[in-house]
């Protein structure tokens, strides 16, 4: 998944009591973040949510319909942070630091994903890959990020010679960094957070417009008050 935050589009099904299945959501978003979706079943969230596996069923057909329900709710949620933190920046070059930075934030924020992301790297249980609305809006996600890298050139903001094209999915790679902190940072050797924010620094050193060169120094003695003129002149006659 090279884009940021993608679920899938479908038309949500009429509730038949809200209130129980907002219980039911509650207690499944607690029990997949903790368990992953291999480790729970209905009855479990059933239990926890305080009603009848049937009553469970009326609002749910099966456990990856429910899960579905999960992502899309907190997908929401974050396209809506998202908005309000990172749209609004005025940099091209800061609006690609924050959608790392945020995405960073939302993982540390929901165990839910990463909890899922251990469990199925390519998220087989959500069939995302096979939905054509969540293949569309990764396009237009791709699409905004290279527009603002185009943005960035034209503002001075982001170096000309950049693979433009990359940088969508060198962001969705290195969105998934906090997934691997464990395997480099054992035994506390070093800062996860550190890492992170190291990681984010570098993005936006690789991506910055080199500053402009200061101009050559002149040997010319136009700059030399008039006085001294003459004495530098016949010095350097005399080399």
């Amino acid at each position: 998944m090279s884009h940021i935050w993608v679920v899938p589009v479908r038309r949500p099904e009429k509730p038949r009591d809200p209130a129980r299945r907002t219980r039911i959501l509650e207690a499944a978003r607690r029990l997949f973040a903790e368990r992953g979706f291999k480790g729970v079943n209905l009855d479990a969230v059933a239990a926890e949510a305080g009603c009848a596996k049937g009553a469970l069923y009326l609002e749910f057909a099966d456990k990856e319909a429910l899960l579905r329900e999960v992502v899309e709710q907190s997908f929401a949620a974050i396209r809506a942070r998202f908005a309000a933190e990172v749209m609004g920046l005025e940099s091209p070059l800061e609006r690609l630091v924050a959608t790392l930075r945020f995405a960073y934030r939302q993982q540390a924020a929901e165990p839910l994903f990463g909890k899922l992301l251990r469990e199925d790297p390519d998220l087989r249980a959500l069939r995302l890959l096979d939905d054509a609305a969540s293949a569309a809006a990764a396009k237009a996600q791709i699409a905004q990020i290279s527009g603002w890298v185009d943005e960035g050139i034209a503002r001075g903001e982001i170096r000309p010679d950049v693979d433009r094209d990359a940088i969508p999915f060198v962001l969705g790679v290195l969105r998934f960094a906090p997934q691997h902190l464990g395997l480099v940072t054992p035994s506390g050797l070093f800062a996860g957070e550190r890492t992170l924010d190291a990681i984010a620094d570098i993005f936006r050193a690789g991506l910055a417009a080199r500053p402009a060169a200061p101009p050559a120094e002149t040997t010319s003695t136009d700059t030399i008050p008039t006085e001294q003129r003459a004495t530098v002149s016949r010095a350097r006659s005399k080399r």
